[in-house]
């Protein structure tokens, strides 16, 4: 019988229903401008309801949410949910108008005349928002539970499949600044990569999510090639046979090829926040990884190996531009303006804690704090932190210490295991989830990498494959193949 808190082996049909959705969902969430248009959305929408029903089901059965920490897990994934209910849920006029920043807007709709004493309101601003922002929360709610309940294998396979769409991804986007200009469809880009995202931000985070897999799957070929050779040479010694090792060394050019076009679109989208965060994820990810037996003693060839991947990839997409964008001398700076955009934000968290104005009404609420000196329409705040400060207070600070806990305690777990096994792939593998998601939450300090679509869907599936249980699993040249 198995542990509580590990995972069901997958049969039936819900196995292979999970795998294929789960695929569709990751394949599919950044082909139409990241997922962040009505249409797209909509069909993440119901390719999670396809999800939901299978994964919740596992997550409840006996022998996969027996534990505490399912349970916690499902709280975070119902997130969106549970902040809805307070603020979608409607109070009386006298009462609504206590809540923190709401007699500014009472007033007005007195002026207006249409301040109605009778009328119960939401307690978002713009419940319509609000409603649509619970929604589109139900693909990311799917991710997390996809990445948490399905099998050792399943996870590998969806692993594998999201560093082959950041390929797809980083190939249209070398195009884009290549030969092939129509690959924007009208998106105005200033000659960077974007692939099929809107912004060459949210693009560059998709990558930077995906670069710790591809190491992690070349890492796996490299140790497979090492231990091939040693059992060809083993067989040919005892046996007089010759073994090949050609698939492995295939296998090793390909995943090398993966991860450097990865680098190269990274770089090709003159993203500093996208680039920054990649290179501190992917660095992370080469120096803790552990290539060879005696990979400690080998750790200054590792800096080197890095230093050499990015002056090639470097010289590849070009330094001139790289240099502009990174001291802000392109195509200009935005520091100031982000500033001010954060100072004023942080100013509505401050009106409206600890209820928040709403989940999805940032874009109508902002302009009461629009300094005079920033000019346009603020859409998103430039940070996601801040953002979800303000629109959803205290509520969302729970939930943020909720999933810290779960990752601290997660590292600890990770870090006690693999001092004691650490030929354990799989625990690898979910170490390096848990580096994809060091990236995108290192970028979202500076941009809305979680307001778009395929980011969070992403960052949530690799947040779900960190969080997994931590058990001995196999270790050897078998689960470094199937790694492969």
């Amino acid at each position: 019988m198995q542990r509580a808190g590990t995972h069901v082996d997958s049969t039936g049909l819900s196995g292979p229903v999970v795998t294929f959705v789960g695929l569709m969902l990751l394949a599919s969430a950044p082909l139409i401008r990241g997922g962040n248009r009505h249409v797209a959305i909509l069909m993440l929408e119901w390719l999670a309801l396809l999800l939901l029903p299978v994964l919740a089901w596992r997550l409840t059965s006996a022998s996969a949410g027996s534990d505490r920490r399912s349970m916690w897990m499902a709280v975070l994934a119902m997130a969106p949910l549970w902040i809805g209910l307070i603020q979608l849920t409607p109070l009386p006029p006298p009462l609504w108008d206590l809540l923190p920043g709401r007699a500014t807007y009472s007033r007005a709709l007195e002026v207006m005349q249409m301040n109605n004493s009778v009328q119960w309101r939401p307690v978002s601003l713009m419940p319509d928002a609000t409603w649509l922002s619970l929604l589109a929360g139900l693909p990311v709610a799917a991710a997390l539970l996809l990445g948490w309940v399905v099998t050792d294998a399943q996870l590998r396979l969806l692993a594998r499949g999201v560093v082959w769409f950041a390929f797809f991804q980083s190939v249209v986007g070398l195009l884009q600044v290549g030969l092939l200009r129509e690959l924007y469809f009208g998106a105005l880009a200033y000659d960077r990569a974007i692939g099929t995202f809107a912004n060459p931000n949210h693009f560059a985070s998709y990558l930077a999510m995906a670069v710790p897999l591809a190491i992690y799957f070349l890492r796996a070929t490299m140790v497979g090639t090492t231990q091939s050779r040693r059992a060809a040479e083993y067989s040919h010694r005892q046996h007089g046979r010759h073994g090949s090792g050609a698939g492995r060394q295939v296998a090793m050019g390909v995943w090398s090829a993966v991860l450097f076009f990865l680098l190269a679109g990274l770089l090709a989208s003159l993203s500093r926040g996208g680039i920054t965060s990649g290179l501190v994820a992917g660095t992370a990810t080469i120096m803790l990884l552990p290539f060879k037996e005696e990979s400690r003693r080998n750790r200054a060839w590792r800096v080197l190996a890095i230093a050499a991947i990015g002056a090639a990839v470097a010289a590849v997409v070009g330094l001139d531009g790289l240099m502009q964008r990174m001291t802000g001398s392109g195509h200009g700076s935005d520091g100031l303006t982000r500033w001010q955009l954060f100072q004023a934000t942080w100013q509505g968290v401050v009106t409206f804690w600890p209820i928040g104005s709403g989940l999805g009404s940032y874009a109508g609420v902002f302009p009461r704090f629009q300094p005079v000196g920033l000019t346009g329409f603020a859409e998103y705040a430039h940070s996601d932190y801040i953002q979800l400060l303000m629109e959803g207070g205290l509520p969302v600070v729970l939930l943020g210490a909720l999933a810290a806990w779960l990752i601290v305690a997660q590292l600890n777990a990770l870090r006690r295991h693999l001092g004691r096994h650490p030929a354990d792939s799989f625990s690898w593998l979910q170490a390096c989830c848990g580096f994809g998601v060091l990236a995108v939450f290192l970028h979202s300090w500076f941009d809305f990498n979680l307001r778009i679509p395929a980011n969070a869907i992403l960052a949530a599936f690799l947040l779900g494959g960190f969080l997994r249980p931590v058990r001995r699993r196999a270790t050897g040249e078998a689960a470094l193949a199937s790694a492969q």
